[in-house]
Protein backbone atom coordinates (compact mmCIF):
# COMPACT_ATOMS: atom_id res chain seq x y z
CA UNK A 1 0.00 0.00 0.00
CA UNK A 2 1.39 3.35 -1.22
CA UNK A 3 1.57 6.20 1.05
CA UNK A 4 -1.08 8.70 0.61
CA UNK A 5 -2.95 6.10 -1.20
CA UNK A 6 -6.57 7.15 -0.93
CA UNK A 7 -9.95 5.31 -0.38
CA UNK A 8 -13.48 5.64 -0.92
CA UNK A 9 -15.86 5.84 2.37
CA UNK A 10 -19.35 6.61 2.97
CA UNK A 11 -19.31 9.05 5.89
CA UNK A 12 -21.77 10.97 7.98
CA UNK A 13 -21.14 14.36 8.50
CA UNK A 14 -24.00 15.33 9.98
CA UNK A 15 -27.50 13.65 11.05
CA UNK A 16 -29.26 12.42 8.01
CA UNK A 17 -26.15 13.72 6.10
CA UNK A 18 -24.33 10.82 4.21
CA UNK A 19 -21.83 11.55 1.45
CA UNK A 20 -19.57 9.06 -0.54
CA UNK A 21 -16.17 10.55 -0.36
CA UNK A 22 -12.60 10.01 -1.43
CA UNK A 23 -10.69 10.12 1.89
CA UNK A 24 -6.69 8.97 2.71
CA UNK A 25 -6.46 5.01 3.77
CA UNK A 26 -5.70 4.74 7.38
CA UNK A 27 -1.98 4.19 8.81
CA UNK A 28 -1.97 1.45 11.77
CA UNK A 29 -0.68 2.46 15.19
CA UNK A 30 1.90 0.09 16.96
CA UNK A 31 -1.16 -2.24 18.29
CA UNK A 32 -3.53 -1.90 15.06
CA UNK A 33 -3.76 -3.19 11.94
CA UNK A 34 -5.51 -1.96 8.33
CA UNK A 35 -7.67 -4.24 6.87
CA UNK A 36 -8.95 -4.10 3.35
CA UNK A 37 -12.68 -4.39 4.18
CA UNK A 38 -14.38 -7.38 1.52
CA UNK A 39 -18.10 -7.24 3.43
CA UNK A 40 -19.79 -4.88 6.26
CA UNK A 41 -23.58 -5.51 7.10
CA UNK A 42 -25.47 -3.08 8.01
CA UNK A 43 -26.70 -2.94 12.21
CA UNK A 44 -29.91 -2.10 13.07
CA UNK A 45 -27.71 0.46 15.27
CA UNK A 46 -26.22 2.08 12.20
CA UNK A 47 -29.77 3.84 11.21
CA UNK A 48 -30.25 5.53 14.33
CA UNK A 49 -26.77 6.85 14.21
CA UNK A 50 -26.88 7.64 11.37
CA UNK A 51 -30.41 9.62 11.96
CA UNK A 52 -28.90 11.46 15.44
CA UNK A 53 -30.72 9.71 17.32
CA UNK A 54 -27.94 9.43 20.25
CA UNK A 55 -26.93 12.95 19.86
CA UNK A 56 -23.27 14.09 21.70
CA UNK A 57 -23.06 10.38 22.03
CA UNK A 58 -22.78 8.10 19.22
CA UNK A 59 -21.19 9.94 17.58
CA UNK A 60 -20.03 12.88 19.77
CA UNK A 61 -18.56 14.50 16.94
CA UNK A 62 -18.50 14.59 13.31
CA UNK A 63 -17.70 13.45 10.47
CA UNK A 64 -18.14 9.26 11.31
CA UNK A 65 -17.45 6.71 9.30
CA UNK A 66 -20.13 4.05 10.64
CA UNK A 67 -20.25 0.50 10.41
CA UNK A 68 -18.99 -2.19 12.47
CA UNK A 69 -20.12 -5.75 11.31
CA UNK A 70 -17.21 -6.26 8.87
CA UNK A 71 -14.73 -8.99 7.68
CA UNK A 72 -11.56 -8.50 5.33
CA UNK A 73 -7.59 -8.88 5.19
CA UNK A 74 -4.46 -7.59 6.93
CA UNK A 75 -2.85 -5.00 4.68
CA UNK A 76 -0.81 -3.09 7.23
CA UNK A 77 0.27 -3.32 10.45
CA UNK A 78 1.92 -1.74 14.00
CA UNK A 79 4.92 -3.13 15.34
CA UNK A 80 3.58 -4.50 18.09
CA UNK A 81 0.58 -5.91 16.24
CA UNK A 82 3.01 -7.91 13.81
CA UNK A 83 5.24 -8.87 17.19
CA UNK A 84 1.89 -10.72 18.61
CA UNK A 85 2.03 -13.20 15.64
CA UNK A 86 -0.61 -10.84 12.87
CA UNK A 87 0.43 -10.94 9.35
CA UNK A 88 -0.16 -9.42 5.93
CA UNK A 89 -2.86 -11.77 4.15
CA UNK A 90 -4.78 -12.67 7.54
CA UNK A 91 -8.52 -13.07 6.78
CA UNK A 92 -10.31 -11.65 9.88
CA UNK A 93 -13.36 -10.51 11.45
CA UNK A 94 -14.49 -7.41 13.77
CA UNK A 95 -16.30 -6.15 16.48
CA UNK A 96 -17.15 -2.58 17.96
CA UNK A 97 -15.42 -2.91 21.34
CA UNK A 98 -12.07 -2.11 22.75
CA UNK A 99 -11.17 -1.80 26.20
CA UNK A 100 -8.76 0.66 27.75
CA UNK A 101 -7.57 -2.17 29.58
CA UNK A 102 -6.76 -0.72 33.05
CA UNK A 103 -10.13 0.17 34.62
CA UNK A 104 -11.92 -2.26 36.97
CA UNK A 105 -14.36 -3.08 34.10
CA UNK A 106 -11.72 -4.27 31.94
CA UNK A 107 -9.02 -6.69 34.18
CA UNK A 108 -12.35 -8.50 34.57
CA UNK A 109 -13.09 -8.84 31.31
CA UNK A 110 -16.10 -6.98 31.36
CA UNK A 111 -14.39 -4.36 28.26
CA UNK A 112 -18.02 -3.33 27.31
CA UNK A 113 -18.93 -1.53 29.86
CA UNK A 114 -15.02 -0.02 30.50
CA UNK A 115 -14.95 2.80 32.71
CA UNK A 116 -12.76 4.69 30.17
CA UNK A 117 -15.65 4.60 27.53
CA UNK A 118 -15.37 7.87 25.00
CA UNK A 119 -11.99 8.41 26.05
CA UNK A 120 -9.66 7.16 23.01
CA UNK A 121 -6.81 9.03 24.64
CA UNK A 122 -6.76 5.88 27.20
CA UNK A 123 -6.98 3.52 24.61
CA UNK A 124 -10.94 2.94 24.60
CA UNK A 125 -12.72 2.63 20.50
CA UNK A 126 -16.06 1.60 19.59
CA UNK A 127 -15.85 1.73 15.75
CA UNK A 128 -18.58 3.37 13.84
CA UNK A 129 -20.24 4.58 17.03
CA UNK A 130 -17.65 7.08 17.89
CA UNK A 131 -14.10 5.69 16.42
CA UNK A 132 -13.78 5.99 13.13
CA UNK A 133 -15.62 2.70 11.18
CA UNK A 134 -15.94 0.50 8.69
CA UNK A 135 -17.95 1.60 5.47
CA UNK A 136 -14.86 1.73 3.55
CA UNK A 137 -12.65 0.03 1.72
CA UNK A 138 -10.00 -0.16 4.72
CA UNK A 139 -10.42 -0.29 8.32
CA UNK A 140 -7.94 0.52 10.97
CA UNK A 141 -8.73 -1.28 14.58
CA UNK A 142 -6.74 -2.67 17.31
CA UNK A 143 -6.34 -5.98 17.39
CA UNK A 144 -8.18 -6.49 20.53
CA UNK A 145 -11.14 -6.28 18.24
CA UNK A 146 -11.05 -8.95 15.26
CA UNK A 147 -10.36 -12.48 14.89
CA UNK A 148 -9.38 -14.95 12.17
CA UNK A 149 -11.94 -17.08 10.60
CA UNK A 150 -11.28 -19.95 8.43
CA UNK A 151 -10.22 -20.21 5.14
CA UNK A 152 -13.54 -21.69 4.05
CA UNK A 153 -15.62 -18.73 6.08
CA UNK A 154 -17.23 -16.55 3.31
CA UNK A 155 -16.49 -12.86 4.16
CA UNK A 156 -19.98 -11.95 3.74
CA UNK A 157 -21.01 -14.87 6.63
CA UNK A 158 -18.00 -13.65 8.73
CA UNK A 159 -19.46 -9.98 8.83
CA UNK A 160 -22.21 -11.14 10.74
CA UNK A 161 -19.77 -12.25 13.61
CA UNK A 162 -20.47 -9.41 15.71
CA UNK A 163 -23.78 -9.56 16.07
CA UNK A 164 -24.05 -13.33 16.46
CA UNK A 165 -20.97 -13.18 19.25
CA UNK A 166 -23.88 -10.55 20.96
CA UNK A 167 -26.69 -13.44 20.64
CA UNK A 168 -24.24 -15.68 21.88
CA UNK A 169 -23.38 -13.04 25.13
CA UNK A 170 -26.97 -12.89 25.64
CA UNK A 171 -27.74 -16.63 25.85
CA UNK A 172 -25.12 -17.46 27.84
CA UNK A 173 -26.04 -14.76 30.46
CA UNK A 174 -29.06 -16.29 31.01
CA UNK A 175 -27.13 -19.87 32.56
CA UNK A 176 -29.10 -21.95 29.84
CA UNK A 177 -28.87 -25.63 30.68
CA UNK A 178 -29.49 -28.18 28.50
CA UNK A 179 -33.04 -29.43 27.99
CA UNK A 180 -34.64 -25.95 28.95
CA UNK A 181 -37.26 -24.48 27.11
CA UNK A 182 -36.93 -21.23 25.84
CA UNK A 183 -38.81 -18.68 24.01
CA UNK A 184 -36.58 -15.87 22.06
CA UNK A 185 -38.99 -12.79 21.63
CA UNK A 186 -38.29 -11.15 18.52
CA UNK A 187 -37.72 -12.23 14.85
CA UNK A 188 -35.23 -10.16 13.57
CA UNK A 189 -31.37 -10.91 12.65
CA UNK A 190 -30.68 -10.64 16.37
CA UNK A 191 -33.96 -13.35 17.35
CA UNK A 192 -32.16 -15.84 14.19
CA UNK A 193 -29.02 -15.96 15.43
CA UNK A 194 -29.81 -16.94 19.32
CA UNK A 195 -32.01 -19.70 18.04
CA UNK A 196 -28.63 -20.87 16.69
CA UNK A 197 -26.93 -20.33 20.04
CA UNK A 198 -30.08 -21.80 21.57
CA UNK A 199 -29.82 -24.84 19.32
CA UNK A 200 -25.93 -25.19 20.12
CA UNK A 201 -26.37 -25.38 23.91
CA UNK A 202 -28.45 -27.87 23.76
CA UNK A 203 -31.82 -26.14 24.90
CA UNK A 204 -35.28 -28.16 24.79
CA UNK A 205 -38.27 -26.49 23.07
CA UNK A 206 -37.53 -23.15 21.21
CA UNK A 207 -40.17 -21.44 20.57
CA UNK A 208 -40.05 -18.06 18.59
CA UNK A 209 -42.44 -14.93 18.65
CA UNK A 210 -42.69 -13.05 15.05
CA UNK A 211 -44.43 -12.37 12.04
CA UNK A 212 -44.21 -12.91 8.11
CA UNK A 213 -41.44 -13.93 6.75
CA UNK A 214 -39.12 -14.18 9.37
CA UNK A 215 -41.05 -16.02 11.19
CA UNK A 216 -40.86 -18.51 8.59
CA UNK A 217 -37.34 -18.42 8.54
CA UNK A 218 -37.42 -19.45 12.40
CA UNK A 219 -39.47 -22.43 11.96
CA UNK A 220 -36.99 -23.06 9.13
CA UNK A 221 -33.93 -22.95 12.17
CA UNK A 222 -35.95 -25.36 13.90
CA UNK A 223 -37.80 -23.11 16.54
CA UNK A 224 -41.44 -23.28 17.02
CA UNK A 225 -43.22 -20.23 15.87
CA UNK A 226 -46.11 -17.50 17.60
CA UNK A 227 -47.53 -15.47 15.58
CA UNK A 228 -47.76 -11.96 18.14
CA UNK A 229 -49.85 -10.74 15.29
CA UNK A 230 -53.27 -12.85 15.84
CA UNK A 231 -51.59 -15.24 18.94
CA UNK A 232 -51.21 -14.44 23.05
CA UNK A 233 -48.14 -15.14 22.92
CA UNK A 234 -47.30 -15.77 27.03
CA UNK A 235 -50.23 -18.09 26.59
CA UNK A 236 -49.33 -19.66 23.91
CA UNK A 237 -45.99 -20.32 25.58
CA UNK A 238 -47.41 -21.85 28.61
CA UNK A 239 -49.67 -24.09 26.28
CA UNK A 240 -46.34 -25.47 24.56
CA UNK A 241 -44.77 -25.90 28.43
CA UNK A 242 -47.64 -27.83 30.30
CA UNK A 243 -48.35 -23.89 31.60
CA UNK A 244 -44.80 -23.65 32.94
CA UNK A 245 -43.02 -20.84 30.78
CA UNK A 246 -40.20 -20.65 29.11
CA UNK A 247 -37.11 -21.44 31.35
CA UNK A 248 -34.90 -18.79 29.54
CA UNK A 249 -36.40 -16.16 27.23
CA UNK A 250 -34.33 -13.93 25.23
CA UNK A 251 -35.85 -10.33 24.75
CA UNK A 252 -34.66 -9.12 21.18
CA UNK A 253 -37.86 -7.30 20.77
CA UNK A 254 -37.10 -4.04 22.40
CA UNK A 255 -40.97 -2.53 22.59
CA UNK A 256 -42.37 -1.66 25.63
CA UNK A 257 -45.29 -4.63 24.45
CA UNK A 258 -42.76 -7.11 23.80
CA UNK A 259 -40.84 -6.95 27.24
CA UNK A 260 -44.15 -7.35 28.50
CA UNK A 261 -44.74 -9.98 26.61
CA UNK A 262 -41.09 -11.35 27.70
CA UNK A 263 -41.92 -11.13 31.43
CA UNK A 264 -44.86 -12.83 30.98
CA UNK A 265 -44.00 -15.81 29.24
CA UNK A 266 -41.11 -16.98 31.73
CA UNK A 267 -41.38 -19.58 33.98
CA UNK A 268 -40.98 -18.89 38.20
CA UNK A 269 -37.38 -19.05 38.71
CA UNK A 270 -36.27 -17.92 34.88
CA UNK A 271 -34.66 -15.51 33.23
CA UNK A 272 -35.19 -13.08 30.82
CA UNK A 273 -32.13 -12.06 29.18
CA UNK A 274 -32.11 -9.04 27.27
CA UNK A 275 -30.13 -7.38 24.30
CA UNK A 276 -32.60 -5.08 22.74
CA UNK A 277 -32.83 -1.16 23.32
CA UNK A 278 -36.32 -0.21 23.75
CA UNK A 279 -36.57 3.66 23.17
CA UNK A 280 -37.34 4.55 26.53
CA UNK A 281 -37.70 3.29 30.08
CA UNK A 282 -40.79 0.98 30.66
CA UNK A 283 -42.85 -0.30 33.45
CA UNK A 284 -41.77 -3.83 35.48
CA UNK A 285 -44.43 -6.19 37.34
CA UNK A 286 -41.86 -5.72 40.17
CA UNK A 287 -44.34 -8.11 42.74
CA UNK A 288 -44.00 -11.23 40.04
CA UNK A 289 -40.51 -10.45 39.68
CA UNK A 290 -40.30 -10.90 43.36
CA UNK A 291 -42.49 -13.15 44.08
CA UNK A 292 -41.48 -15.59 41.53
CA UNK A 293 -37.55 -14.68 41.43
CA UNK A 294 -37.54 -14.00 37.78
CA UNK A 295 -34.23 -12.39 37.35
CA UNK A 296 -34.13 -9.81 34.36
CA UNK A 297 -30.43 -9.68 32.50
CA UNK A 298 -29.15 -6.68 30.83
CA UNK A 299 -26.46 -7.74 27.76
CA UNK A 300 -24.33 -4.87 26.37
CA UNK A 301 -22.39 -6.33 22.96
CA UNK A 302 -20.22 -9.09 23.22
CA UNK A 303 -17.25 -8.96 25.49
CA UNK A 304 -14.95 -12.34 25.15
CA UNK A 305 -17.62 -13.91 22.70
CA UNK A 306 -16.03 -13.30 19.36
CA UNK A 307 -13.91 -16.53 18.57
CA UNK A 308 -16.63 -18.66 20.25
CA UNK A 309 -19.20 -17.42 17.44
CA UNK A 310 -17.07 -18.48 14.63
CA UNK A 311 -17.07 -21.96 15.17
CA UNK A 312 -20.90 -21.55 16.17
CA UNK A 313 -21.13 -20.01 12.52
CA UNK A 314 -19.61 -22.78 10.78
CA UNK A 315 -21.58 -25.43 12.35
CA UNK A 316 -24.43 -23.55 11.19
CA UNK A 317 -23.13 -22.49 7.43
CA UNK A 318 -26.58 -22.97 6.19
CA UNK A 319 -28.58 -21.03 8.32
CA UNK A 320 -25.95 -18.37 8.33
CA UNK A 321 -25.82 -18.09 4.60
CA UNK A 322 -29.61 -18.10 4.64
CA UNK A 323 -29.56 -15.03 6.95
CA UNK A 324 -28.00 -12.62 4.14
CA UNK A 325 -30.36 -11.31 1.49
CA UNK A 326 -28.59 -8.56 -0.10
CA UNK A 327 -25.54 -7.83 -1.33
CA UNK A 328 -24.53 -4.40 -2.89
CA UNK A 329 -21.41 -2.07 -3.55
CA UNK A 330 -20.48 0.27 -0.71
CA UNK A 331 -21.40 2.85 -3.63
CA UNK A 332 -25.23 2.26 -3.60
CA UNK A 333 -25.18 2.44 0.58
CA UNK A 334 -28.30 4.59 -0.23
CA UNK A 335 -30.63 1.67 -2.11
CA UNK A 336 -28.99 -0.93 0.38
CA UNK A 337 -30.43 1.26 3.43
CA UNK A 338 -33.66 1.48 2.04
CA UNK A 339 -33.55 -2.10 1.53
CA UNK A 340 -32.54 -2.64 5.36
CA UNK A 341 -34.85 0.32 6.76
CA UNK A 342 -38.03 -0.31 4.58
CA UNK A 343 -37.57 -4.47 5.26
CA UNK A 344 -38.10 -4.60 1.90
CA UNK A 345 -37.49 -7.81 -0.15
CA UNK A 346 -37.63 -10.28 3.16
CA UNK A 347 -34.45 -8.31 3.82
CA UNK A 348 -32.33 -9.67 6.88
CA UNK A 349 -28.66 -8.95 6.93
CA UNK A 350 -27.88 -6.71 4.06
CA UNK A 351 -24.17 -6.64 3.26
CA UNK A 352 -22.30 -3.78 1.45
CA UNK A 353 -18.52 -4.65 -0.25
CA UNK A 354 -16.52 -1.67 -0.56
CA UNK A 355 -13.98 -3.32 -2.93
CA UNK A 356 -16.82 -3.39 -6.27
Amino acid sequence: MEKNEMMHAVRLNAPHDLEYCSIPVPTPGDMEVVCKVESVAICGTDPHIINGDFPNFWPDKFPLIPGHEWAGVVETLGDSAKALGWKVGDRVCGISHVGCGHCAMCMEGRYTLCDNYGHEEFGHRQYGHYSQGAYAQYMRTNVKAIAKIPDEMDFNVASCMDPLSIALHMVLRSRIEPGDDVLVNGSGGQGLMAILCARALGAGKIMVSGSGFRLDVAKDFGAIPINYRNENVPERVKALTNGKGAKRVFECAGTAVGIQQAIDSVAKGGVVSVVSLPGGDIPLPMRRIVLEEIEIIGNRANPNTLEKAIPLATQFEREMKRLITHELPLSQYEKAFDIFNGRKDNSLKVIMKPQL
